[in-house]
Formats: C-alpha cells, sequence, structure tokens
C-alpha cells in the first residue's frame, strides 16, 4: 500500500483503520510488559492477546467497533441480532470466540462509549462489586440469549463478569498515545528519537499490525506478533534511534568545566574593540601551572576530533578516542606543542566564556597559504546575532612588548586580505558539519557566492598571548588579582591602541592568559599529551 502523510502529520498507510492503531496500542504495552507473549490480529477475534500466568495461559478476546454515530452504546444495539434466531449480536460474537485458553477474559473497544445501563462495563473487572450492577446486566444478558454457549462453556453472564469496556474517541487520539508510548519507552532504553523518526517507528509498527491483520487465516504464523519478535524489532528501532542521534548530535552544547577566571574585562561597542584577561589562580599559594596543563590536556580531543567524532565517544570508548586524538597530533609533525597548546587555550576560553561552537576541525588542515589562516574557528551565538570568529595565538616568550605587539598586529592585518579570507571560507565550507551545528544565521556568509563583505560583517578576530606575568612571578600575595588585572589591563589597552587603521571594518577581540613559566607549561601539556616523544 502506498504511503501518505494524514492531517496529524504522521505518515499513514492508506487503509489502516481504528482496529490497526488498537492493535499497535497493545504490541507496544507488550514492549513493557513481559507476561504479554503474543498479540493476534484478527484470529479469533479483531485482537487477541495472550498472557502467561502462574497457574498457566489466559487469553483476552478484544472486539474492536466504530460505528458512527453520537449517541453511546445501549443495551439494544449490542444483543441486536443481525440475523434473526442465529448468535450474530455482538456480544454473542465476542463469547463465542472463547474456544481456545480456558482461562478467558474479554474486551470493547469502541470510539462511542456505553450508556448508564452498561457504564459498569467500564470499571475494572476486579473492583465490582460482583453482587451489585454487574449482577443485574449478567442476568439480563443470560436471560435474553440463555442458549449462547461457548465452546468453553461459557455463558453471556460469565462474558458480562469479565468483560472491559474500553473507550477511545478516535484514531488520532489512540495515535497520540501511541506515540507518546513510542518516546517513553526509547527514552527507557536511554534513547531520543526526534519527532519524525518516532513517526516513522510509530508508521512502522502500523504496517506490522496491518500486514499481521491482512494475512490469510490459513497462515496462522503471520497473523500473531510474538514478544520475541516485537522485542527484536523494537532494539532495532532503539539502535537505529542512536545512530541517528549520533549522526545529528550537537557535540558542543556543553561547556565543561570553570577552571580560568576573568581578571580583565573592556568593552567598547562602538568601535568594536574587546579585551578579556583570565587567570589560573594560585592554590596553597602555589600557581596552578600543573593543573592548567590537566586541563588543556583535557580539550585536546576536542581541538583534534571532527565533530561527527565526538559523540561516538562513551564510557567504554573514552580511552581509546583520547588515544586516538593524541596520536593524531603525535603524528602530524608541523603540529609542534608551542601551537597546540596556544590554540587549545584559546579554544577552551572561546568554549567556557563564550558557549562557542568549533566550526570546522581545522587543526590539522595545510594549505599552501600556511600560519597565515588559523587553526580555532568557531561560531559564537548572540542576540545581536551569530558571528565567525577565527582566532590567532601566540605565546609571548621575550620582556619587549614593542616586538609582541609589531607581531600581534602584523598577524592581525594579514588576516584581513581578501585572498586569505576567502581561503577561509572555503576551508571552513569543505570542513564543516552543519548537522552537529545549532542553527545560526551565517549561511549568507558562507556562501561562496556572497561578497567577502557579507563575511566581514560577521566576522570576529580573536587573539590570545599568553605571556609569562611579572605579578605571578613575585609570587603569591593576598592582592596578587588586582595587580594582575592592572597588568592585564596595561597590555590589553596598549595591543587595542597599536590596532592598525586597516582593521576598522571587523571586531577584535584579545585575549591575555598571564602564565608563571611558560616554558615549564609548555613541557608539561606536551608530556600529557605525547608530543614530547616526537619533539
Amino acid at each position: 500500500m502506498p504511503i501518505i502523510s494524514d492531517a496529524g502529520g504522521v505518515a499513514a498507510r492508506v487503509g489502516f483503520k481504528f482496529q490497526d492503531h488498537i492493535a499497535a496500542m497493545y504490541v507496544l504495552e507488550m514492549l513493557s510488559d513481559r507476561r504479554i507473549k503474543q498479540v493476534e490480529c484478527e484470529t479469533s477475534d479483531d485482537i487477541a492477546i495472550l498472557r502467561s500466568r502462574k497457574n498457566g495461559e489466559a487469553i483476552e478476546y478484544i472486539q474492536v467497533k466504530t460505528t458512527d454515530g453520537n449517541s453511546k452504546w445501549s443495551l439494544t444495539e449490542i444483543t441486536h441480532r443481525s440475523v434473526k434466531g442465529q448468535p450474530t449480536s455482538l456480544i454473542e460474537k465476542s463469547l463465542l470466540c472463547d474456544n481456545g485458553v480456558p482461562d478467558a477474559t474479554f474486551r470493547l473497544v469502541t470510539s462511542r462509549g456505553p450508556n448508564s445501563s452498561l457504564a459498569i462495563l467500564t470499571q475494572p473487572v476486579g473492583a465490582r462489586d460482583p453482587l451489585g450492577d454487574i449482577d443485574r446486566l449478567a442476568t439480563n444478558l443470560h436471560t435474553k440469549y440463555k442458549t449462547t454457549i461457548s465452546a468453553n462453556g461459557r455463558d453471556l453472564a460469565y462474558w458480562a463478569r469479565n468483560t472491559q469496556w474500553e473507550v477511545h474517541s478516535s484514531s488520532d487520539a489512540v495515535m497520540m498515545r501511541n506515540l507518546q508510548s513510542i518516546s517513553r519507552l526509547a527514552e527507557d532504553r536511554g534513547a531520543n528519537p526526534t519527532n519524525n523518526h518516532t513517526k516513522e517507528i510509530y508508521n512502522d509498527l502500523l504496517r506490522i499490525v496491518g500486514d499481521a491483520a491482512s494475512a490469510p487465516r490459513s497462515n496462522a504464523d503471520a497473523k500473531v506478533i510474538t514478544h520475541a519478535v516485537a522485542t527484536t524489532w523494537w532494539l532495532a528501532k532503539v539502535e537505529e534511534t542512536q545512530d541517528r542521534q549520533r549522526s545529528i548530535a550537537k557535540p558542543y552544547r556543553t561547556r565543561g568545566e570553570k577552571f580560568f577566571i576573568r581578571v580583565h574585562e573592556f568593552r567598547e561597542d562602538v568601535s568594536r574593540r574587546y579585551a578579556s584577561g583570565y587567570d589560573a589562580q594560585y592554590e596553597r599559594r602555589v600557581w596552578r601551572g600543573e593543573k592548567l596543563a590537566r586541563y588543556l590536556a583535557d580539550w585536546v580531543p576536542e581541538v583534534s576530533l571532527k565533530a561527527s567524532e565526538l559523540p561516538e565517544i562513551d564510557q567504554l570508548n573514552l580511552r581509546r578516542k583520547l588515544e586516538e586524538g593524541f596520536r593524531a597530533i603525535q603524528a602530524d609533525r608541523a603540529l609542534d606543542e608551542h601551537l597546540l597548546l596556544g590554540e587549545t587555550l584559546l579554544h577552551a576560553v572561546l568554549r567556557h566564556f563564550f558557549a562557542s561552537e568549533p566550526i570546522a576541525c581545522k587543526i590539522f588542515h595545510r594549505s599552501p597559504s600556511g600560519d597565515k589562516l588559523t587553526k580555532n574557528a568557531h561560531i559564537v551565538h548572540s542576540s545581536d546575532g551569530d558571528q565567525i570568529w577565527l582566532g590567532r595565538t601566540h605565546l609571548f616568550h621575550g620582556t619587549e612588548w614593542a616586538e609582541m605587539l609589531d607581531r600581534a598586529t602584523s598577524t592581525l592585518d594579514e588576516a584581513l586580505r581578501t585572498e586569505i579570507l576567502v581561503e577561509e571560507r572555503d576551508i571552513i565550507l569543505q570542513l564543516r558539519e552543519p548537522q552537529h551545528l545549532l542553527a545560526n544565521s551565517l549561511e549568507d556568509a558562507l556562501d561562496r557566492g556572497s561578497p567577502i563583505d557579507v563575511l566581514l560583517e560577521v566576522l570576529c578576530l580573536p587573539i590570545l598571548i599568553a605571556y609569562e606575568s611579572a605579578v605571578l612571578g613575585a609570587g603569591h600575595s593576598t592582592d596578587y588579582q588586582e595587580k594582575l588585572r592592572l597588568e592585564v589591563e596595561g597590555r590589553a589597552n596598549s595591543l587595542l591602541e597599536a590596532l592598525p587603521d586597516s582593521l576598522i571594518e571587523v571586531q577584535v577581540h584579545v585575549f591575555l592568559v598571564p602564565v608563571l613559566d611558560l616554558n615549564a607549561l609548555i613541557e608539561q601539556f606536551a608530556t600529557l599529551v605525547g608530543l614530547d616523544a616526537v619533539s
């Protein structure tokens, strides 16, 4: 049968009936109830459910009715014989299904509810007063058709005492309930299917029950959906959901644990000039150099692995994935510990303090333009609009800050050459995996057909400088952070003031990270990621 999309948005096979949705509901119930051994479709009754009990098996025969009309079901309607003198009424047909497993119960599932004369049937069988309304109804039905006896010797009094009436207003109502059940069952398995995939799963379940219902009675096995078959199908759907989750996962939604504190912040929105400084802090009067190296090493897998590889990391393969990231770093002879440390510092600051998303894994990309291209390319989301941050890093060992200013400003000036920006955009388009990124408003800026001016409108050039701090070198003091703030502020201001006029059209953000001993930090970091063996 063809597939169409109904008004409710769920693809449904032409010919699916209210009964198919009800059968699907019981199959979903079977997935969470091991006592249900199988669901039969149009065998002895519209639906039959076989359950295991302590003393054997029990079967429930289910009739599904969706007759038109606004009035409630009445005693007259359920006892009306379509063929006079023959046991052809609704209740007789239900009772006469009792020809197999001795322990039998019955259920009526309708879209219209029963009237007051039959309302007792909507109450749970075990909650009814056996001498109350149900006794009067049982007597009445037995009196009317006392000759109707099932193959197992039951009459309509037994039927009344062992029948549950269930009302579902429409196929859409059952469908919504079943979709919720699929979501809940998936969640119990640690999966989280999207709305569209949930509908696809439900469509497949409708196909299964539809095929069972339409199979010829001569093929009894085809009309039965066993617990084992349903479970196998469901586990495959859960695995499919998890595969899809990995294929569209957003690995950069988490920002990691806080390590640095911000000791300086400068904003000049009109000129789009910003600066901030970050301190790794002291612990027991000892600067946290070794902990900073470990903190940065923890970021290396995210720096070195593609977005599509990150969702595959779990507790079972975490060590292997970490080793893969480190091996990739070690194998790249062009990527020394100085460059990797600087890029990881910038990556960590952007991810934690700006909730950025790395737009492309550029750390290993090689180009004839060499160092003129960035290794860090991030998306930063903000209420003012999404931006692309192309970052550069410097590790400053010297004492002549003016030399550092010349290097930094020259690097930023070079970054704005049109041919460099075009290549940056091309690399991002080549390497990015948009299915793993949050929705953004950068498509025009990244369109190869757009003028580079469109990219400039959303571009920020962050530059991170890690330098050896005179304040930290003087050792711990109670007021060291105030002194550090003044030091960072002075260096940040000098860099912002030195920016050439060519950068006026873009946003620039200066990051300063004061360090006690840069060589020691590089050595500790290199050892942790295994670069000391190849440097």
